[in-house]
């Protein structure tokens, strides 16, 4: 009897190649994809992650393989547990990550409840990742294609979610994964990778999309520079620590956000590079993969954005579910609500939210 899979299909070549890489290795297949679509179509026609496009190569692969599709509704769910506490976070002044609570809280939450109601095994997606089991514990590591490694994105999936899930391209570059679509006479072979951000309304910002989504306030205040006003912005919302861009404050000199008050709405500018370096940082809800803390002792690394480079540290828990982290070289423009994820090497070992830097 065949094993039976989920496997998420996205639109994209990733996920169909994982559904192929299913079939070689003779499981029952069945696609599954997530709608998370707004039904206000001002809103809508701005998901990248939910297109029409996206459905009909999900429809144009299923027809493909042969195999059964399923989609699942579930924008409600999304805007509650992603979408409103996004829109909360940068009206706070912070930058949040919402990839990674939707990839704990909705995509595999549902791909795995859904997986269970079928009687499927295991679910299957097109993530850059690999998984191993060593004692009863699974272990997540980076994908062997380093650039388009996604485990940083997957630091808040538990046990529970890790022993149900397999991540078929994981050992793969872009290339090989390209190849085998194409091979297979797949819509999906050329087509071009998503982008990071769900929503990518023209002209405003993510936290402006966001802040009209949720019907939220604006928080106006003061640009300051050396303790002077030299400007003023519509919102804290629409800032990030490091920013240069659109800031429209004239000082002779690039100027970058250093600090964002959301209680005041001041931001406060610095021209001098060095002056976003930061030698310690704290992280909240700290969360470890394994289920448990691990040795800190020994060589770690932080990374504390997708697309940085991870470094050297030293992680002191603060025995309240945070940790003090100390980088081995000074992190630029280190950013309150983005993830900070944790590794040994190729292994990840959990993350947290970044509270503060000093």
């Amino acid at each position: 009897m065949k094993e039976k899979v989920i496997v998420a299909l996205s639109g994209g070549v990733d996920s169909s190649v994982a559904a192929v890489l299913a079939q070689q290795a003779g499981c029952e297949v069945i696609g599954v994809t997530l709608r998370l679509k707004h039904p206000d179509p001002e809103f809508s026609a701005a998901q990248l992650c939910a297109s029409k496009n996206d459905e009909a190569a999900v429809e144009s692969i299923c027809a493909k393989l042969g195999i059964e599709h399923h989609y699942l509704e579930l924008f409600p769910e999304f805007e509650c547990k992603v979408l409103r506490p996004a829109a909360q976070e940068y009206a706070r002044g912070r930058t949040p990550n919402p990839c990674c609570e939707c990839n704990y809280r909705i995509k595999f939450g549902k791909l795995v409840e859904f997986a269970r109601s079928v009687g499927a095994a295991k679910v299957l997606t097109g993530h850059y990742a690999k998984l191993s089991e060593h004692g009863g514990v699974y272990e997540l590591r980076r994908g062997d294609d380093l650039k388009k490694d996604q485990s940083y994105f997957l630091y808040r999936l538990d046990q529970a979610i890790l022993s149900m899930v397999r991540f078929p391209v994981g050992a793969m570059d872009k290339g090989e994964v390209r190849r085998i679509a194409a091979e297979y006479g797949l819509v999906t072979s050329d087509k071009p990778d998503s982008q990071d951000a769900c929503f990518q309304v023209p002209g405003e910002s993510f936290g402006e999309t966001l802040r009209r989504l949720e019907k939220l306030p604006r928080r106006p205040g003061l640009f300051r520079y050396q303790g002077r006003i030299v400007g003023r912005h519509n919102g804290v919302h629409e800032f990030t620590i490091g920013q240069r861009k659109g800031l429209n404050v004239a000082l002779g000199v690039p100027a970058y956000v250093a600090g964002i008050d959301p209680e005041s709405g001041d931001i406060r500018l610095e021209t001098e590079p060095e002056r976003l370096l930061a030698s310690r940082f704290t992280v909240e809800r700290v969360s470890w993969q394994s289920g448990r803390a691990p040795d800190l002792s020994g060589e770690l690394e932080v990374q504390i954005r997708y697309r940085s480079r991870a470094v050297p540290c030293r992680v002191e828990p603060d025995g309240a579910g945070g940790a003090a982290v100390f980088p081995a070289i000074p992190q630029r423009a280190v950013t309150p609500g983005q993830a900070a994820v944790f590794y040994r090497g190729d292994l990840l070992l959990g993350g947290g939210v970044i509270g503060h830097a000093d």
